[in-house]
């Protein structure tokens, strides 16, 4: 395990570490991730307890699938366009439950998702604002209109529930992140 004084990322000539690649390398080898989160993500993700999971992913998958397509009614439609929403759907509540508000999830995290890379790569933080804004838009529906309800991680996964325990247990809170100015539980 590393301990805290090694949690600065190495510096390379050709590439200058930006202050979003320091900041991700930072969190990715702090003590906290490399003793907790990860040995919990590689257990719960692990053949023996993700099975459930996948069982109800496979489920929901058919699901959304056949709704989808009643919707379209043969409509053309762009592949892309049709599976990546539909898989999204089904991976969020096979994960976090019936619960979530998956559907109202998407739009941001795509947004997020879409131009993440560029914010890894330093990308000025004013050509980056709307994906700074849809990460905060993501956290903020997790954050209200999930986890605030009772009961809300009944039907969520194994690692989910997990993931939620360490987080109560540590006492951990959304904070202010010095790069984006936003939350991240810190």
């Amino acid at each position: 395990m590393m301990s805290n004084e090694s949690v600065n990322p190495p510096v390379f000539p050709d590439f200058p570490a930006t202050e979003a690649h320091t900041l991700v390398y930072r969190l990715a080898h702090a003590p906290f991730m490399q003793e907790t989160l990860f040995p919990t993500s590689h257990k719960f993700l692990s053949s023996k307890y993700v099975q459930p999971t996948v069982d109800k992913y496979i489920a929901l998958t058919y699901q959304h699938l056949k709704e989808r397509a009643n919707h379209y009614n043969g409509l053309s439609i762009a592949l892309r366009d049709f599976i990546v929403p539909l898989t999204f759907d089904a991976s969020g509540y096979a994960f976090f439950g019936k619960d979530c508000p998956i559907q109202d999830l998407f739009r941001p995290f795509k947004l997020f998702d879409d131009n993440f890379h560029l914010l890894l790569a330093g990308a000025p933080k004013m050509f980056m604002k709307g994906t700074i804004n849809a990460l905060d838009d993501v956290a903020t529906i997790i954050d209200e209109r999930y986890l605030s309800k009772p009961n809300a991680l009944d039907d969520a996964s194994d690692v989910i529930k997990e993931y939620e325990r360490i987080v109560k247990e540590k006492g951990f809170v959304s904070q202010p992140s010095p790069y984006t100015q936003y939350s991240f539980a810190c």
